[in-house]
């Protein structure tokens, strides 16, 4: 059963449901239903739930008021209890806690005028923190100025770093600040041992639903800055994301640069000045139930069978062809998720990204781990890769022409069912399991081995992938480890090319609409950072000629 399926009832092990059935005088058609879910001590354990009643689906509780619907989603988080009115009839009750607890559901029926009271016991299926593993929801957009919303949005829904955006920039005449709101924005908020937010981040979007191909910036996110970027002229296609970026490496060295999406027009050229770390993989337009189709000034197709349509998952496959062409030019660039709460209709962590780090969990220690690769980003499972006992981030050297094999380990663990576990080395499936009819019971648990022989210098990852209640596809996908080949530079003249020929069309409507710009000088400056881009792609094409004889 898929998480958005839900079944009259989940019997699950381990799960403790307690009902309380008391009748009392609540309204003549309306009744009175409160909810305690507690943890495995017996504790009050927030949460996110709805109830749904006939078709109507119920997100708004009665009490308390610090509760915190939210509509897009048609679900509330809670601190652990909650009183809501509900119509007569047969209802299902669901609550869940992120991605590291079954989640619950329960039919029962409304009958007018009573009074009920249920307690769920939430229990974890896997604990990622126990060996290191803390996740982040790498989009937030609600409560970035309310602590309290945020605090509840990290405990509600599992999510140990919440990393919310003070400014979103967009370029249409708004004011871009020069400093935080206050002080107590560049401090990170420990909730406890195992949750942190943090309000020290900006998102730079400049999109359009109207634009043609390649026609809009796209959407760049920066955190863990000491001070806001700003420019003296800004619109929505000026300055470049990478001249923005590159400020705020100046003044804030250990920013994480994370792109929304890799077919955002302008991530060949973040990727390509050495603005870029991240790259989204399990982003904002797959949802629940539904996936929306590319667009809004995306980079058209650019080869044969491209699509940026959410339909035959041209949009999903389009994602990671866009981020194994830029791993075959051979930039390290780590995956990450986020999921646009607040815009979209998700909650925290539907997508996030885990990293691996040593000790106390910190953001500090959290960000230099996603900037050193030591992460995977997920809808779901639970993935793991490993190479001769390296991990993911970690580069393996090898001599040629006697280079040894590498014994290449994949593990996943679901509760969701599962298309294929897979592994990939430079853009191309290696390896593959099916796991179709591999129900989980209620955790899967599979692993791929299978030995490689790099003759070049380039990657391995390994990806998960299972279908959404629209029968598109999901993932959970790890970040490379990387492969050196005496030590020669990870270079493809194919997909140097492509970038090429992605930056003719950047460099074709910037030159074709000087109205674009206030003057001369900032497209100028625009088209600088493009040239810029395309002399490092020639760069790797010639290597790859030079180095693997690549045509």
């Amino acid at each position: 059963m898929n998480r958005g399926q839900h079944a009259p009832f989940l019997p699950v092990f381990g799960v403790f449901i307690g009902l309380v059935w008391t009748v009392l005088a609540c309204g003549q058609n309306t009744s009175l239903l409160t909810v305690r879910v507690t943890d495995e001590t017996g504790r009050l354990n927030p949460a996110r739930a709805w109830v749904q009643v006939g078709d109507e689906r119920l997100f708004q509780p009665d009490s308390p008021a610090e509760a915190t619907p939210y509509a897009r989603d048609r679900s509330f988080s809670f601190d652990g209890v909650f009183t809501m009115s509900l119509p007569a009839g047969q209802a299902i009750l669901h609550v869940e806690k992120g991605k590291e607890y079954l989640p619950v559901d329960i039919s029962f029926e409304v009958k007018a005028g009573e009074t009920m009271q249920k307690t769920v016991r939430l229990e974890r299926w896997i604990n990622m923190p126990v060996s290191g593993w803390y996740s982040a929801d790498l989009h937030v957009h609600l409560g970035q100025d309310d602590p309290r919303i945020l605090t509840q949005l990290a405990l509600a829904d599992d999510v140990h770093l919440i990393p919310a955006f003070t400014y979103w920039l967009r370029g249409q005449g708004e004011t871009w600040h020069a400093d935080w709101p206050d002080e107590s924005y560049t401090r990170p908020v420990k909730i406890d041992d195992r949750h942190i937010i943090t309000r020290n981040n900006i998102e730079i979007e400049r999109i359009s639903r109207e634009s043609q191909p390649g026609g809009f910036i796209g959407a760049t996110f920066l955190y863990n800055l000491n001070q806001p970027v700003t420019a003296e002229l800004n619109g929505e296609h000026f300055p470049t994301d990478a001249r923005l970026c590159r400020v705020a490496q100046l003044h804030s060295p250990q920013v994480v640069l994370d792109s929304d999406k890799p077919s955002w027009s302008e991530t060949v050229v973040g990727v390509a000045l050495g603005a870029m770390d991240t790259i989204q993989l399990c982003h904002n337009h797959f949802h629940r139930e539904t996936s929306i189709t590319g667009g809004w000034g995306m980079i058209g197709p650019l080869a044969a069978g491209e699509s940026n349509a959410a339909a035959g998952d041209g949009l999903f496959h389009r994602t990671n062809s866009l981020y194994y062409r830029f791993l075959n030019c051979g930039f390290k660039l780590g995956v990450s998720g986020g999921s646009a709460i607040g815009v979209m209709p998700v909650p925290t962590g539907f997508h996030r990204v885990y990293a691996k780090i040593d000790g106390a969990f910190t953001a500090d220690k959290y960000w230099q781990a996603i900037k050193a690769g030591r992460s995977f980003t997920t809808t779901g499972p639970m993935l793991f890769l490993n190479a001769d006992g390296k991990g993911v981030g970690e580069t393996i050297s090898l001599s040629a022409p006697d280079s040894k094999s590498l014994r290449v380990a994949a593990t996943v663990r679901s509760i969701e069912n599962l298309e294929s576990l897979e592994i990939v080395h430079d853009g191309k499936v290696v390896a593959w399991t099916s796991l179709k009819g591999k129900d989980p019971t209620p955790v899967l648990e599979e692993r791929l081995v299978f030995e490689i022989k790099p003759k070049r210098s380039g990657w391995v990852v390994a990806r998960a992938l299972f279908r959404a209640p629209d029968g598109l596809l999901r993932q959970a996908h790890t970040s490379p480890i990387y492969l050196s080949v005496d030590g020669k530079p990870t270079a493809s003249a194919e997909d140097a090319r492509y970038m090429l020929q992605w930056l003719d069309v950047l460099e074709s409507i910037a030159r074709d609409n000087p109205d674009r710009f206030p003057t001369s000088r900032i497209r100028n400056e625009v088209l600088s950072d493009y040239q810029e881009a395309r002399d490092r792609y020639l760069q790797i094409l010639e290597q790859s000629r030079e180095t693997w004889g690549d045509r």
